[in-house]
């Protein structure tokens, strides 16, 4: 069996017409058709159903297509990485970045990283989450790092958890919420809700708003603030409170107290992800720096 042969059949399942399939792949309808034929003799089984000038999958095409477009993602990937190898290329990684705690767990991360790999660049990329996800779909990162509420991820994706915790609001001296660590949502009832802006180019997050609704927050004055600076000014004021960024508990004023939610599972995580199959050789190494680091500290807890 051939890449050469799996690639005819895909754009054959892809069209459902032979003519289109060949011309495609620039081969005469004829060879294509003869391949067709002499894989199905190979495999034993049929792939494709004809009847005239319709054409459609059987079950066990339709399923080997599915098989076939993963196996050969993987070897175009492969050979596209191998080839960086043979060239002599550097493991240049591309790292896509959303959300306050980047900066709390990646620098670690990338000192690891550039220790292990001198020779290799490292870039950044920040902005909004779709952005960074349409990027990393289209190879243009190798991997990104955003938080992940509100996000349906599939088996595209290769995911990591980083953190996660609950959701935390900040207020101030004044408040009579002040040093409580945990906070009913009816006495948050009518209170302005500084929310700090996404990054450029992040549409308004709708889970942050439907988080509000479940906690029955849904009709509290929000007041969009563009920095974390901005909001926790505002809050030490006592103007209202402010959902805190994840990972920015260690920079507040110490008069700005920070309590949870009574009664509240919602959790918010930040994960990396890297595509499915691989075609990154500087992602595969990156998250194995980040899989080795998380088993440590497993194997840490367990001997503590």
């Amino acid at each position: 069996m051939s890449f050469r042969r799996i690639e005819y059949f895909l754009s054959v399942a892809k069209h459902l017409n032979f003519t289109k399939a060949a011309r495609e792949c620039y081969v005469a309808q004829a060879a294509i058709s003869q391949q067709i034929k002499q894989f199905e003799e190979e495999l034993g089984f049929k792939l494709f159903n004809r009847g005239g000038a319709s054409v459609s999958l059987t079950p066990a095409g339709e399923y080997f297509a599915k098989q076939c477009q993963a196996v050969l993602a993987q070897y175009n990937g492969a050979v596209k990485q191998a080839r960086f190898l043979a060239e002599g290329k550097k493991r240049d990684l591309r790292l896509g970045i959303n959300g306050p705690y980047t900066q709390e767990c990646i620098p670690d991360y990338l000192r690891r990283f550039r220790q292990l790999y001198p020779e290799a660049s490292i870039t950044l990329q920040e902005g909004g989450r779709k952005e960074m996800l349409e990027a990393l779909e289209e190879e243009k990162l190798d991997v990104i790092v955003i938080p992940d509420y509100g996000l349906a991820l599939d088996q595209r994706f290769d995911v990591l958890e980083l953190s996660s915790e609950r959701p935390k609001f900040m207020t101030g001296p004044q408040s009579p919420l002040a040093g409580r660590q945990y906070v009913a949502p009816s006495e948050l009832a009518g209170q302005t809700i500084f929310r700090i802006e996404g990054s450029v180019g992040e549409s308004p997050n709708q889970a942050r708003a439907d988080y509000l609704d479940q906690l029955g927050l849904g009709a509290n004055p929000v007041q969009q603030v563009k920095t974390f600076l901005e909001a926790s000014i505002l809050v030490q004021a006592g103007l209202g409170i402010a959902p805190l960024p994840e990972g920015m508990e260690k920079n507040l004023s110490r008069d700005v107290s920070v309590f949870s939610i009574e009664g509240d599972s919602f959790r918010i995580r930040t994960v990396a992800l890297r595509l499915l199959p691989s075609v990154s050789l500087a992602g595969d190494h990156f998250f194995q720096l980040i899989r080795e680091d998380q088993a440590a500290q497993r194997q840490r807890l367990q001997t503590q």
